[in-house]
């Protein structure tokens, strides 16, 4: 007879000497939770030890502590809902619980012991990293980022942020925890060197508790090789990595997440084409070079005020590139796209560092969109290379 997770949950969080946060997430198929994710763990407050619950939804996160028989019962009332993952981090070990389509709660357990957090009880403690610094993990270990007693390189401090950063701004969409399918299906077009394909893979799966198939597709297959090598010494079997160029890539599912990190030029263009046409939910796109449009504006008069401004050759680059993403992301409105145009990291870190990061919402484009995007293409007498990828689905949209 299969045990009862909820008892199981239910003692593991209770025992003050060896739990140390829990995490639900997530919804059972067919049902609804009222949170998209809610934190469990131990604080100090005036000197007596209570469980903060934090309930987050897409918009805020709602903090109360409780105590004795008040944080029994807020337990029973959470553990009643039905949420689909359930992580417990324990001292001795991690307890994960998932559940099959017809809601069978599957366990798994590891003694894998937890050194992140050595029972911190402080209220108001330092906020934790993604992937956090002085805690072994294999993953970071693996790319030559980490010793292995969980020390960040010096020389890869900035890449170290870089990965954490990029996370956060995944997680911040407030989507990864209302997709409501067996597994999560990511595609990194251009993956390169892959040390965010590897991040974006290890946080879902590990940390979050989120199953993710990933594919790093690149159209060199020499890195590729070594990417895979990676994997299977972490024994990751379901990051994948495929030599192709990107326009040409066709997956074997639709992807729910599009990562385009920078994908060099006319690169990214494909990358956002594909998501588009795949009608992936999440696009993730960080540009490399803008070479497309700055090449057309060469070729054309200057309109007359700015005249001065691309006189300066550095000036005219960033102009292309103001230019460039800026019709990228009325494009993606105009695709039905909730599109954010953000500061992926600080230039300290990166000199790539403008993030595109759209969510899908089937919004109709409205006249205002369409509007402001032919007068930005007419002023400039430019033609964006997305739009040439995309066709008549874009043409019908501005019809």
């Amino acid at each position: 007879m299969s045990e009862d997770y909820r008892a199981l949950v239910r003692e593991s969080v209770l025992d003050e000497e060896e739990f140390l946060r829990a995490t639900l997430s997530g919804h059972k198929r067919g049902s609804m939770v009222p949170w998209l994710k809610v934190t469990v763990r131990p604080v100090l407050v005036k000197n007596e030890r209570h469980l903060q619950f934090v309930y987050y939804d897409s918009q805020k996160s709602i903090t109360d502590n409780f105590k004795g028989h008040s944080a029994v019962e807020n337990l029973d009332q959470l553990l009643e809902l039905p949420f689909k993952n359930i992580h417990v981090a324990m001292k001795g070990g991690n307890l994960q619980i998932n559940f099959s389509k017809k809601g069978k709660a599957l366990i798994q357990r590891s003694n894998e012991a937890q050194t992140e957090e050595a029972q911190s009880l402080s209220h108001n403690r330092r906020k934790k990293l993604p992937l956090p610094a002085d805690t072994p993990d294999p993953y970071l270990e693996a790319v030559g980022i980490m010793t292995v007693e969980g020390k960040v390189k010096a020389d890869r401090q900035k890449k170290f942020k870089q990965i954490n950063e990029f996370l956060k701004l995944i997680e911040q969409t407030g989507e990864l925890e209302k997709f409501d399918k067996p597994f999560l299906s990511v595609i990194d077009y251009g993956c390169g060197n892959a040390y965010l394909t590897f991040a974006v893979y290890h946080y879902l799966n590990h940390k979050l508790g989120i199953e993710a198939h990933l594919v790093g597709v690149d159209s060199r297959p020499e890195p590729l090789e070594k990417h895979a090598r990676t994997a299977q010494a972490l024994g990751w079997a379901n990051i994948t990595f495929q030599a192709s160029a990107i326009i040409d890539f066709v997956p074997a599912a639709p992807p729910d997440i599009v990562l385009a990190l920078h994908a060099c030029d006319t690169a990214t263009d494909e990358a956002l084409a594909q998501g588009i046409r795949w009608q992936s939910k999440l696009i993730f796109s960080v540009p490399c070079c803008h070479h497309h449009l700055q090449h057309q504006l060469s070729e054309q008069v200057t309109p007359e005020p700015f005249r001065p401004v691309l006189r300066h050759g550095i000036m005219g680059e960033r102009m292309g590139d103001v230019l460039t993403d800026t019709l990228r992301a009325l494009i993606l409105r105009i695709m039905g796209y909730k599109t954010e145009v953000l500061q992926f990291v600080s230039a300290e870190h990166t000199a790539k560092n403008v993030m595109l990061r759209a969510v899908s919402t089937d919004a109709p484009a409205t006249a205002q969109l369409i509007r402001e995007y032919e007068q930005l293409k007419d002023y400039w007498s430019v033609t964006p290379y997305l739009e040439t990828l995309l066709g008549e689905s874009l043409t019908r949209r501005l019809g």
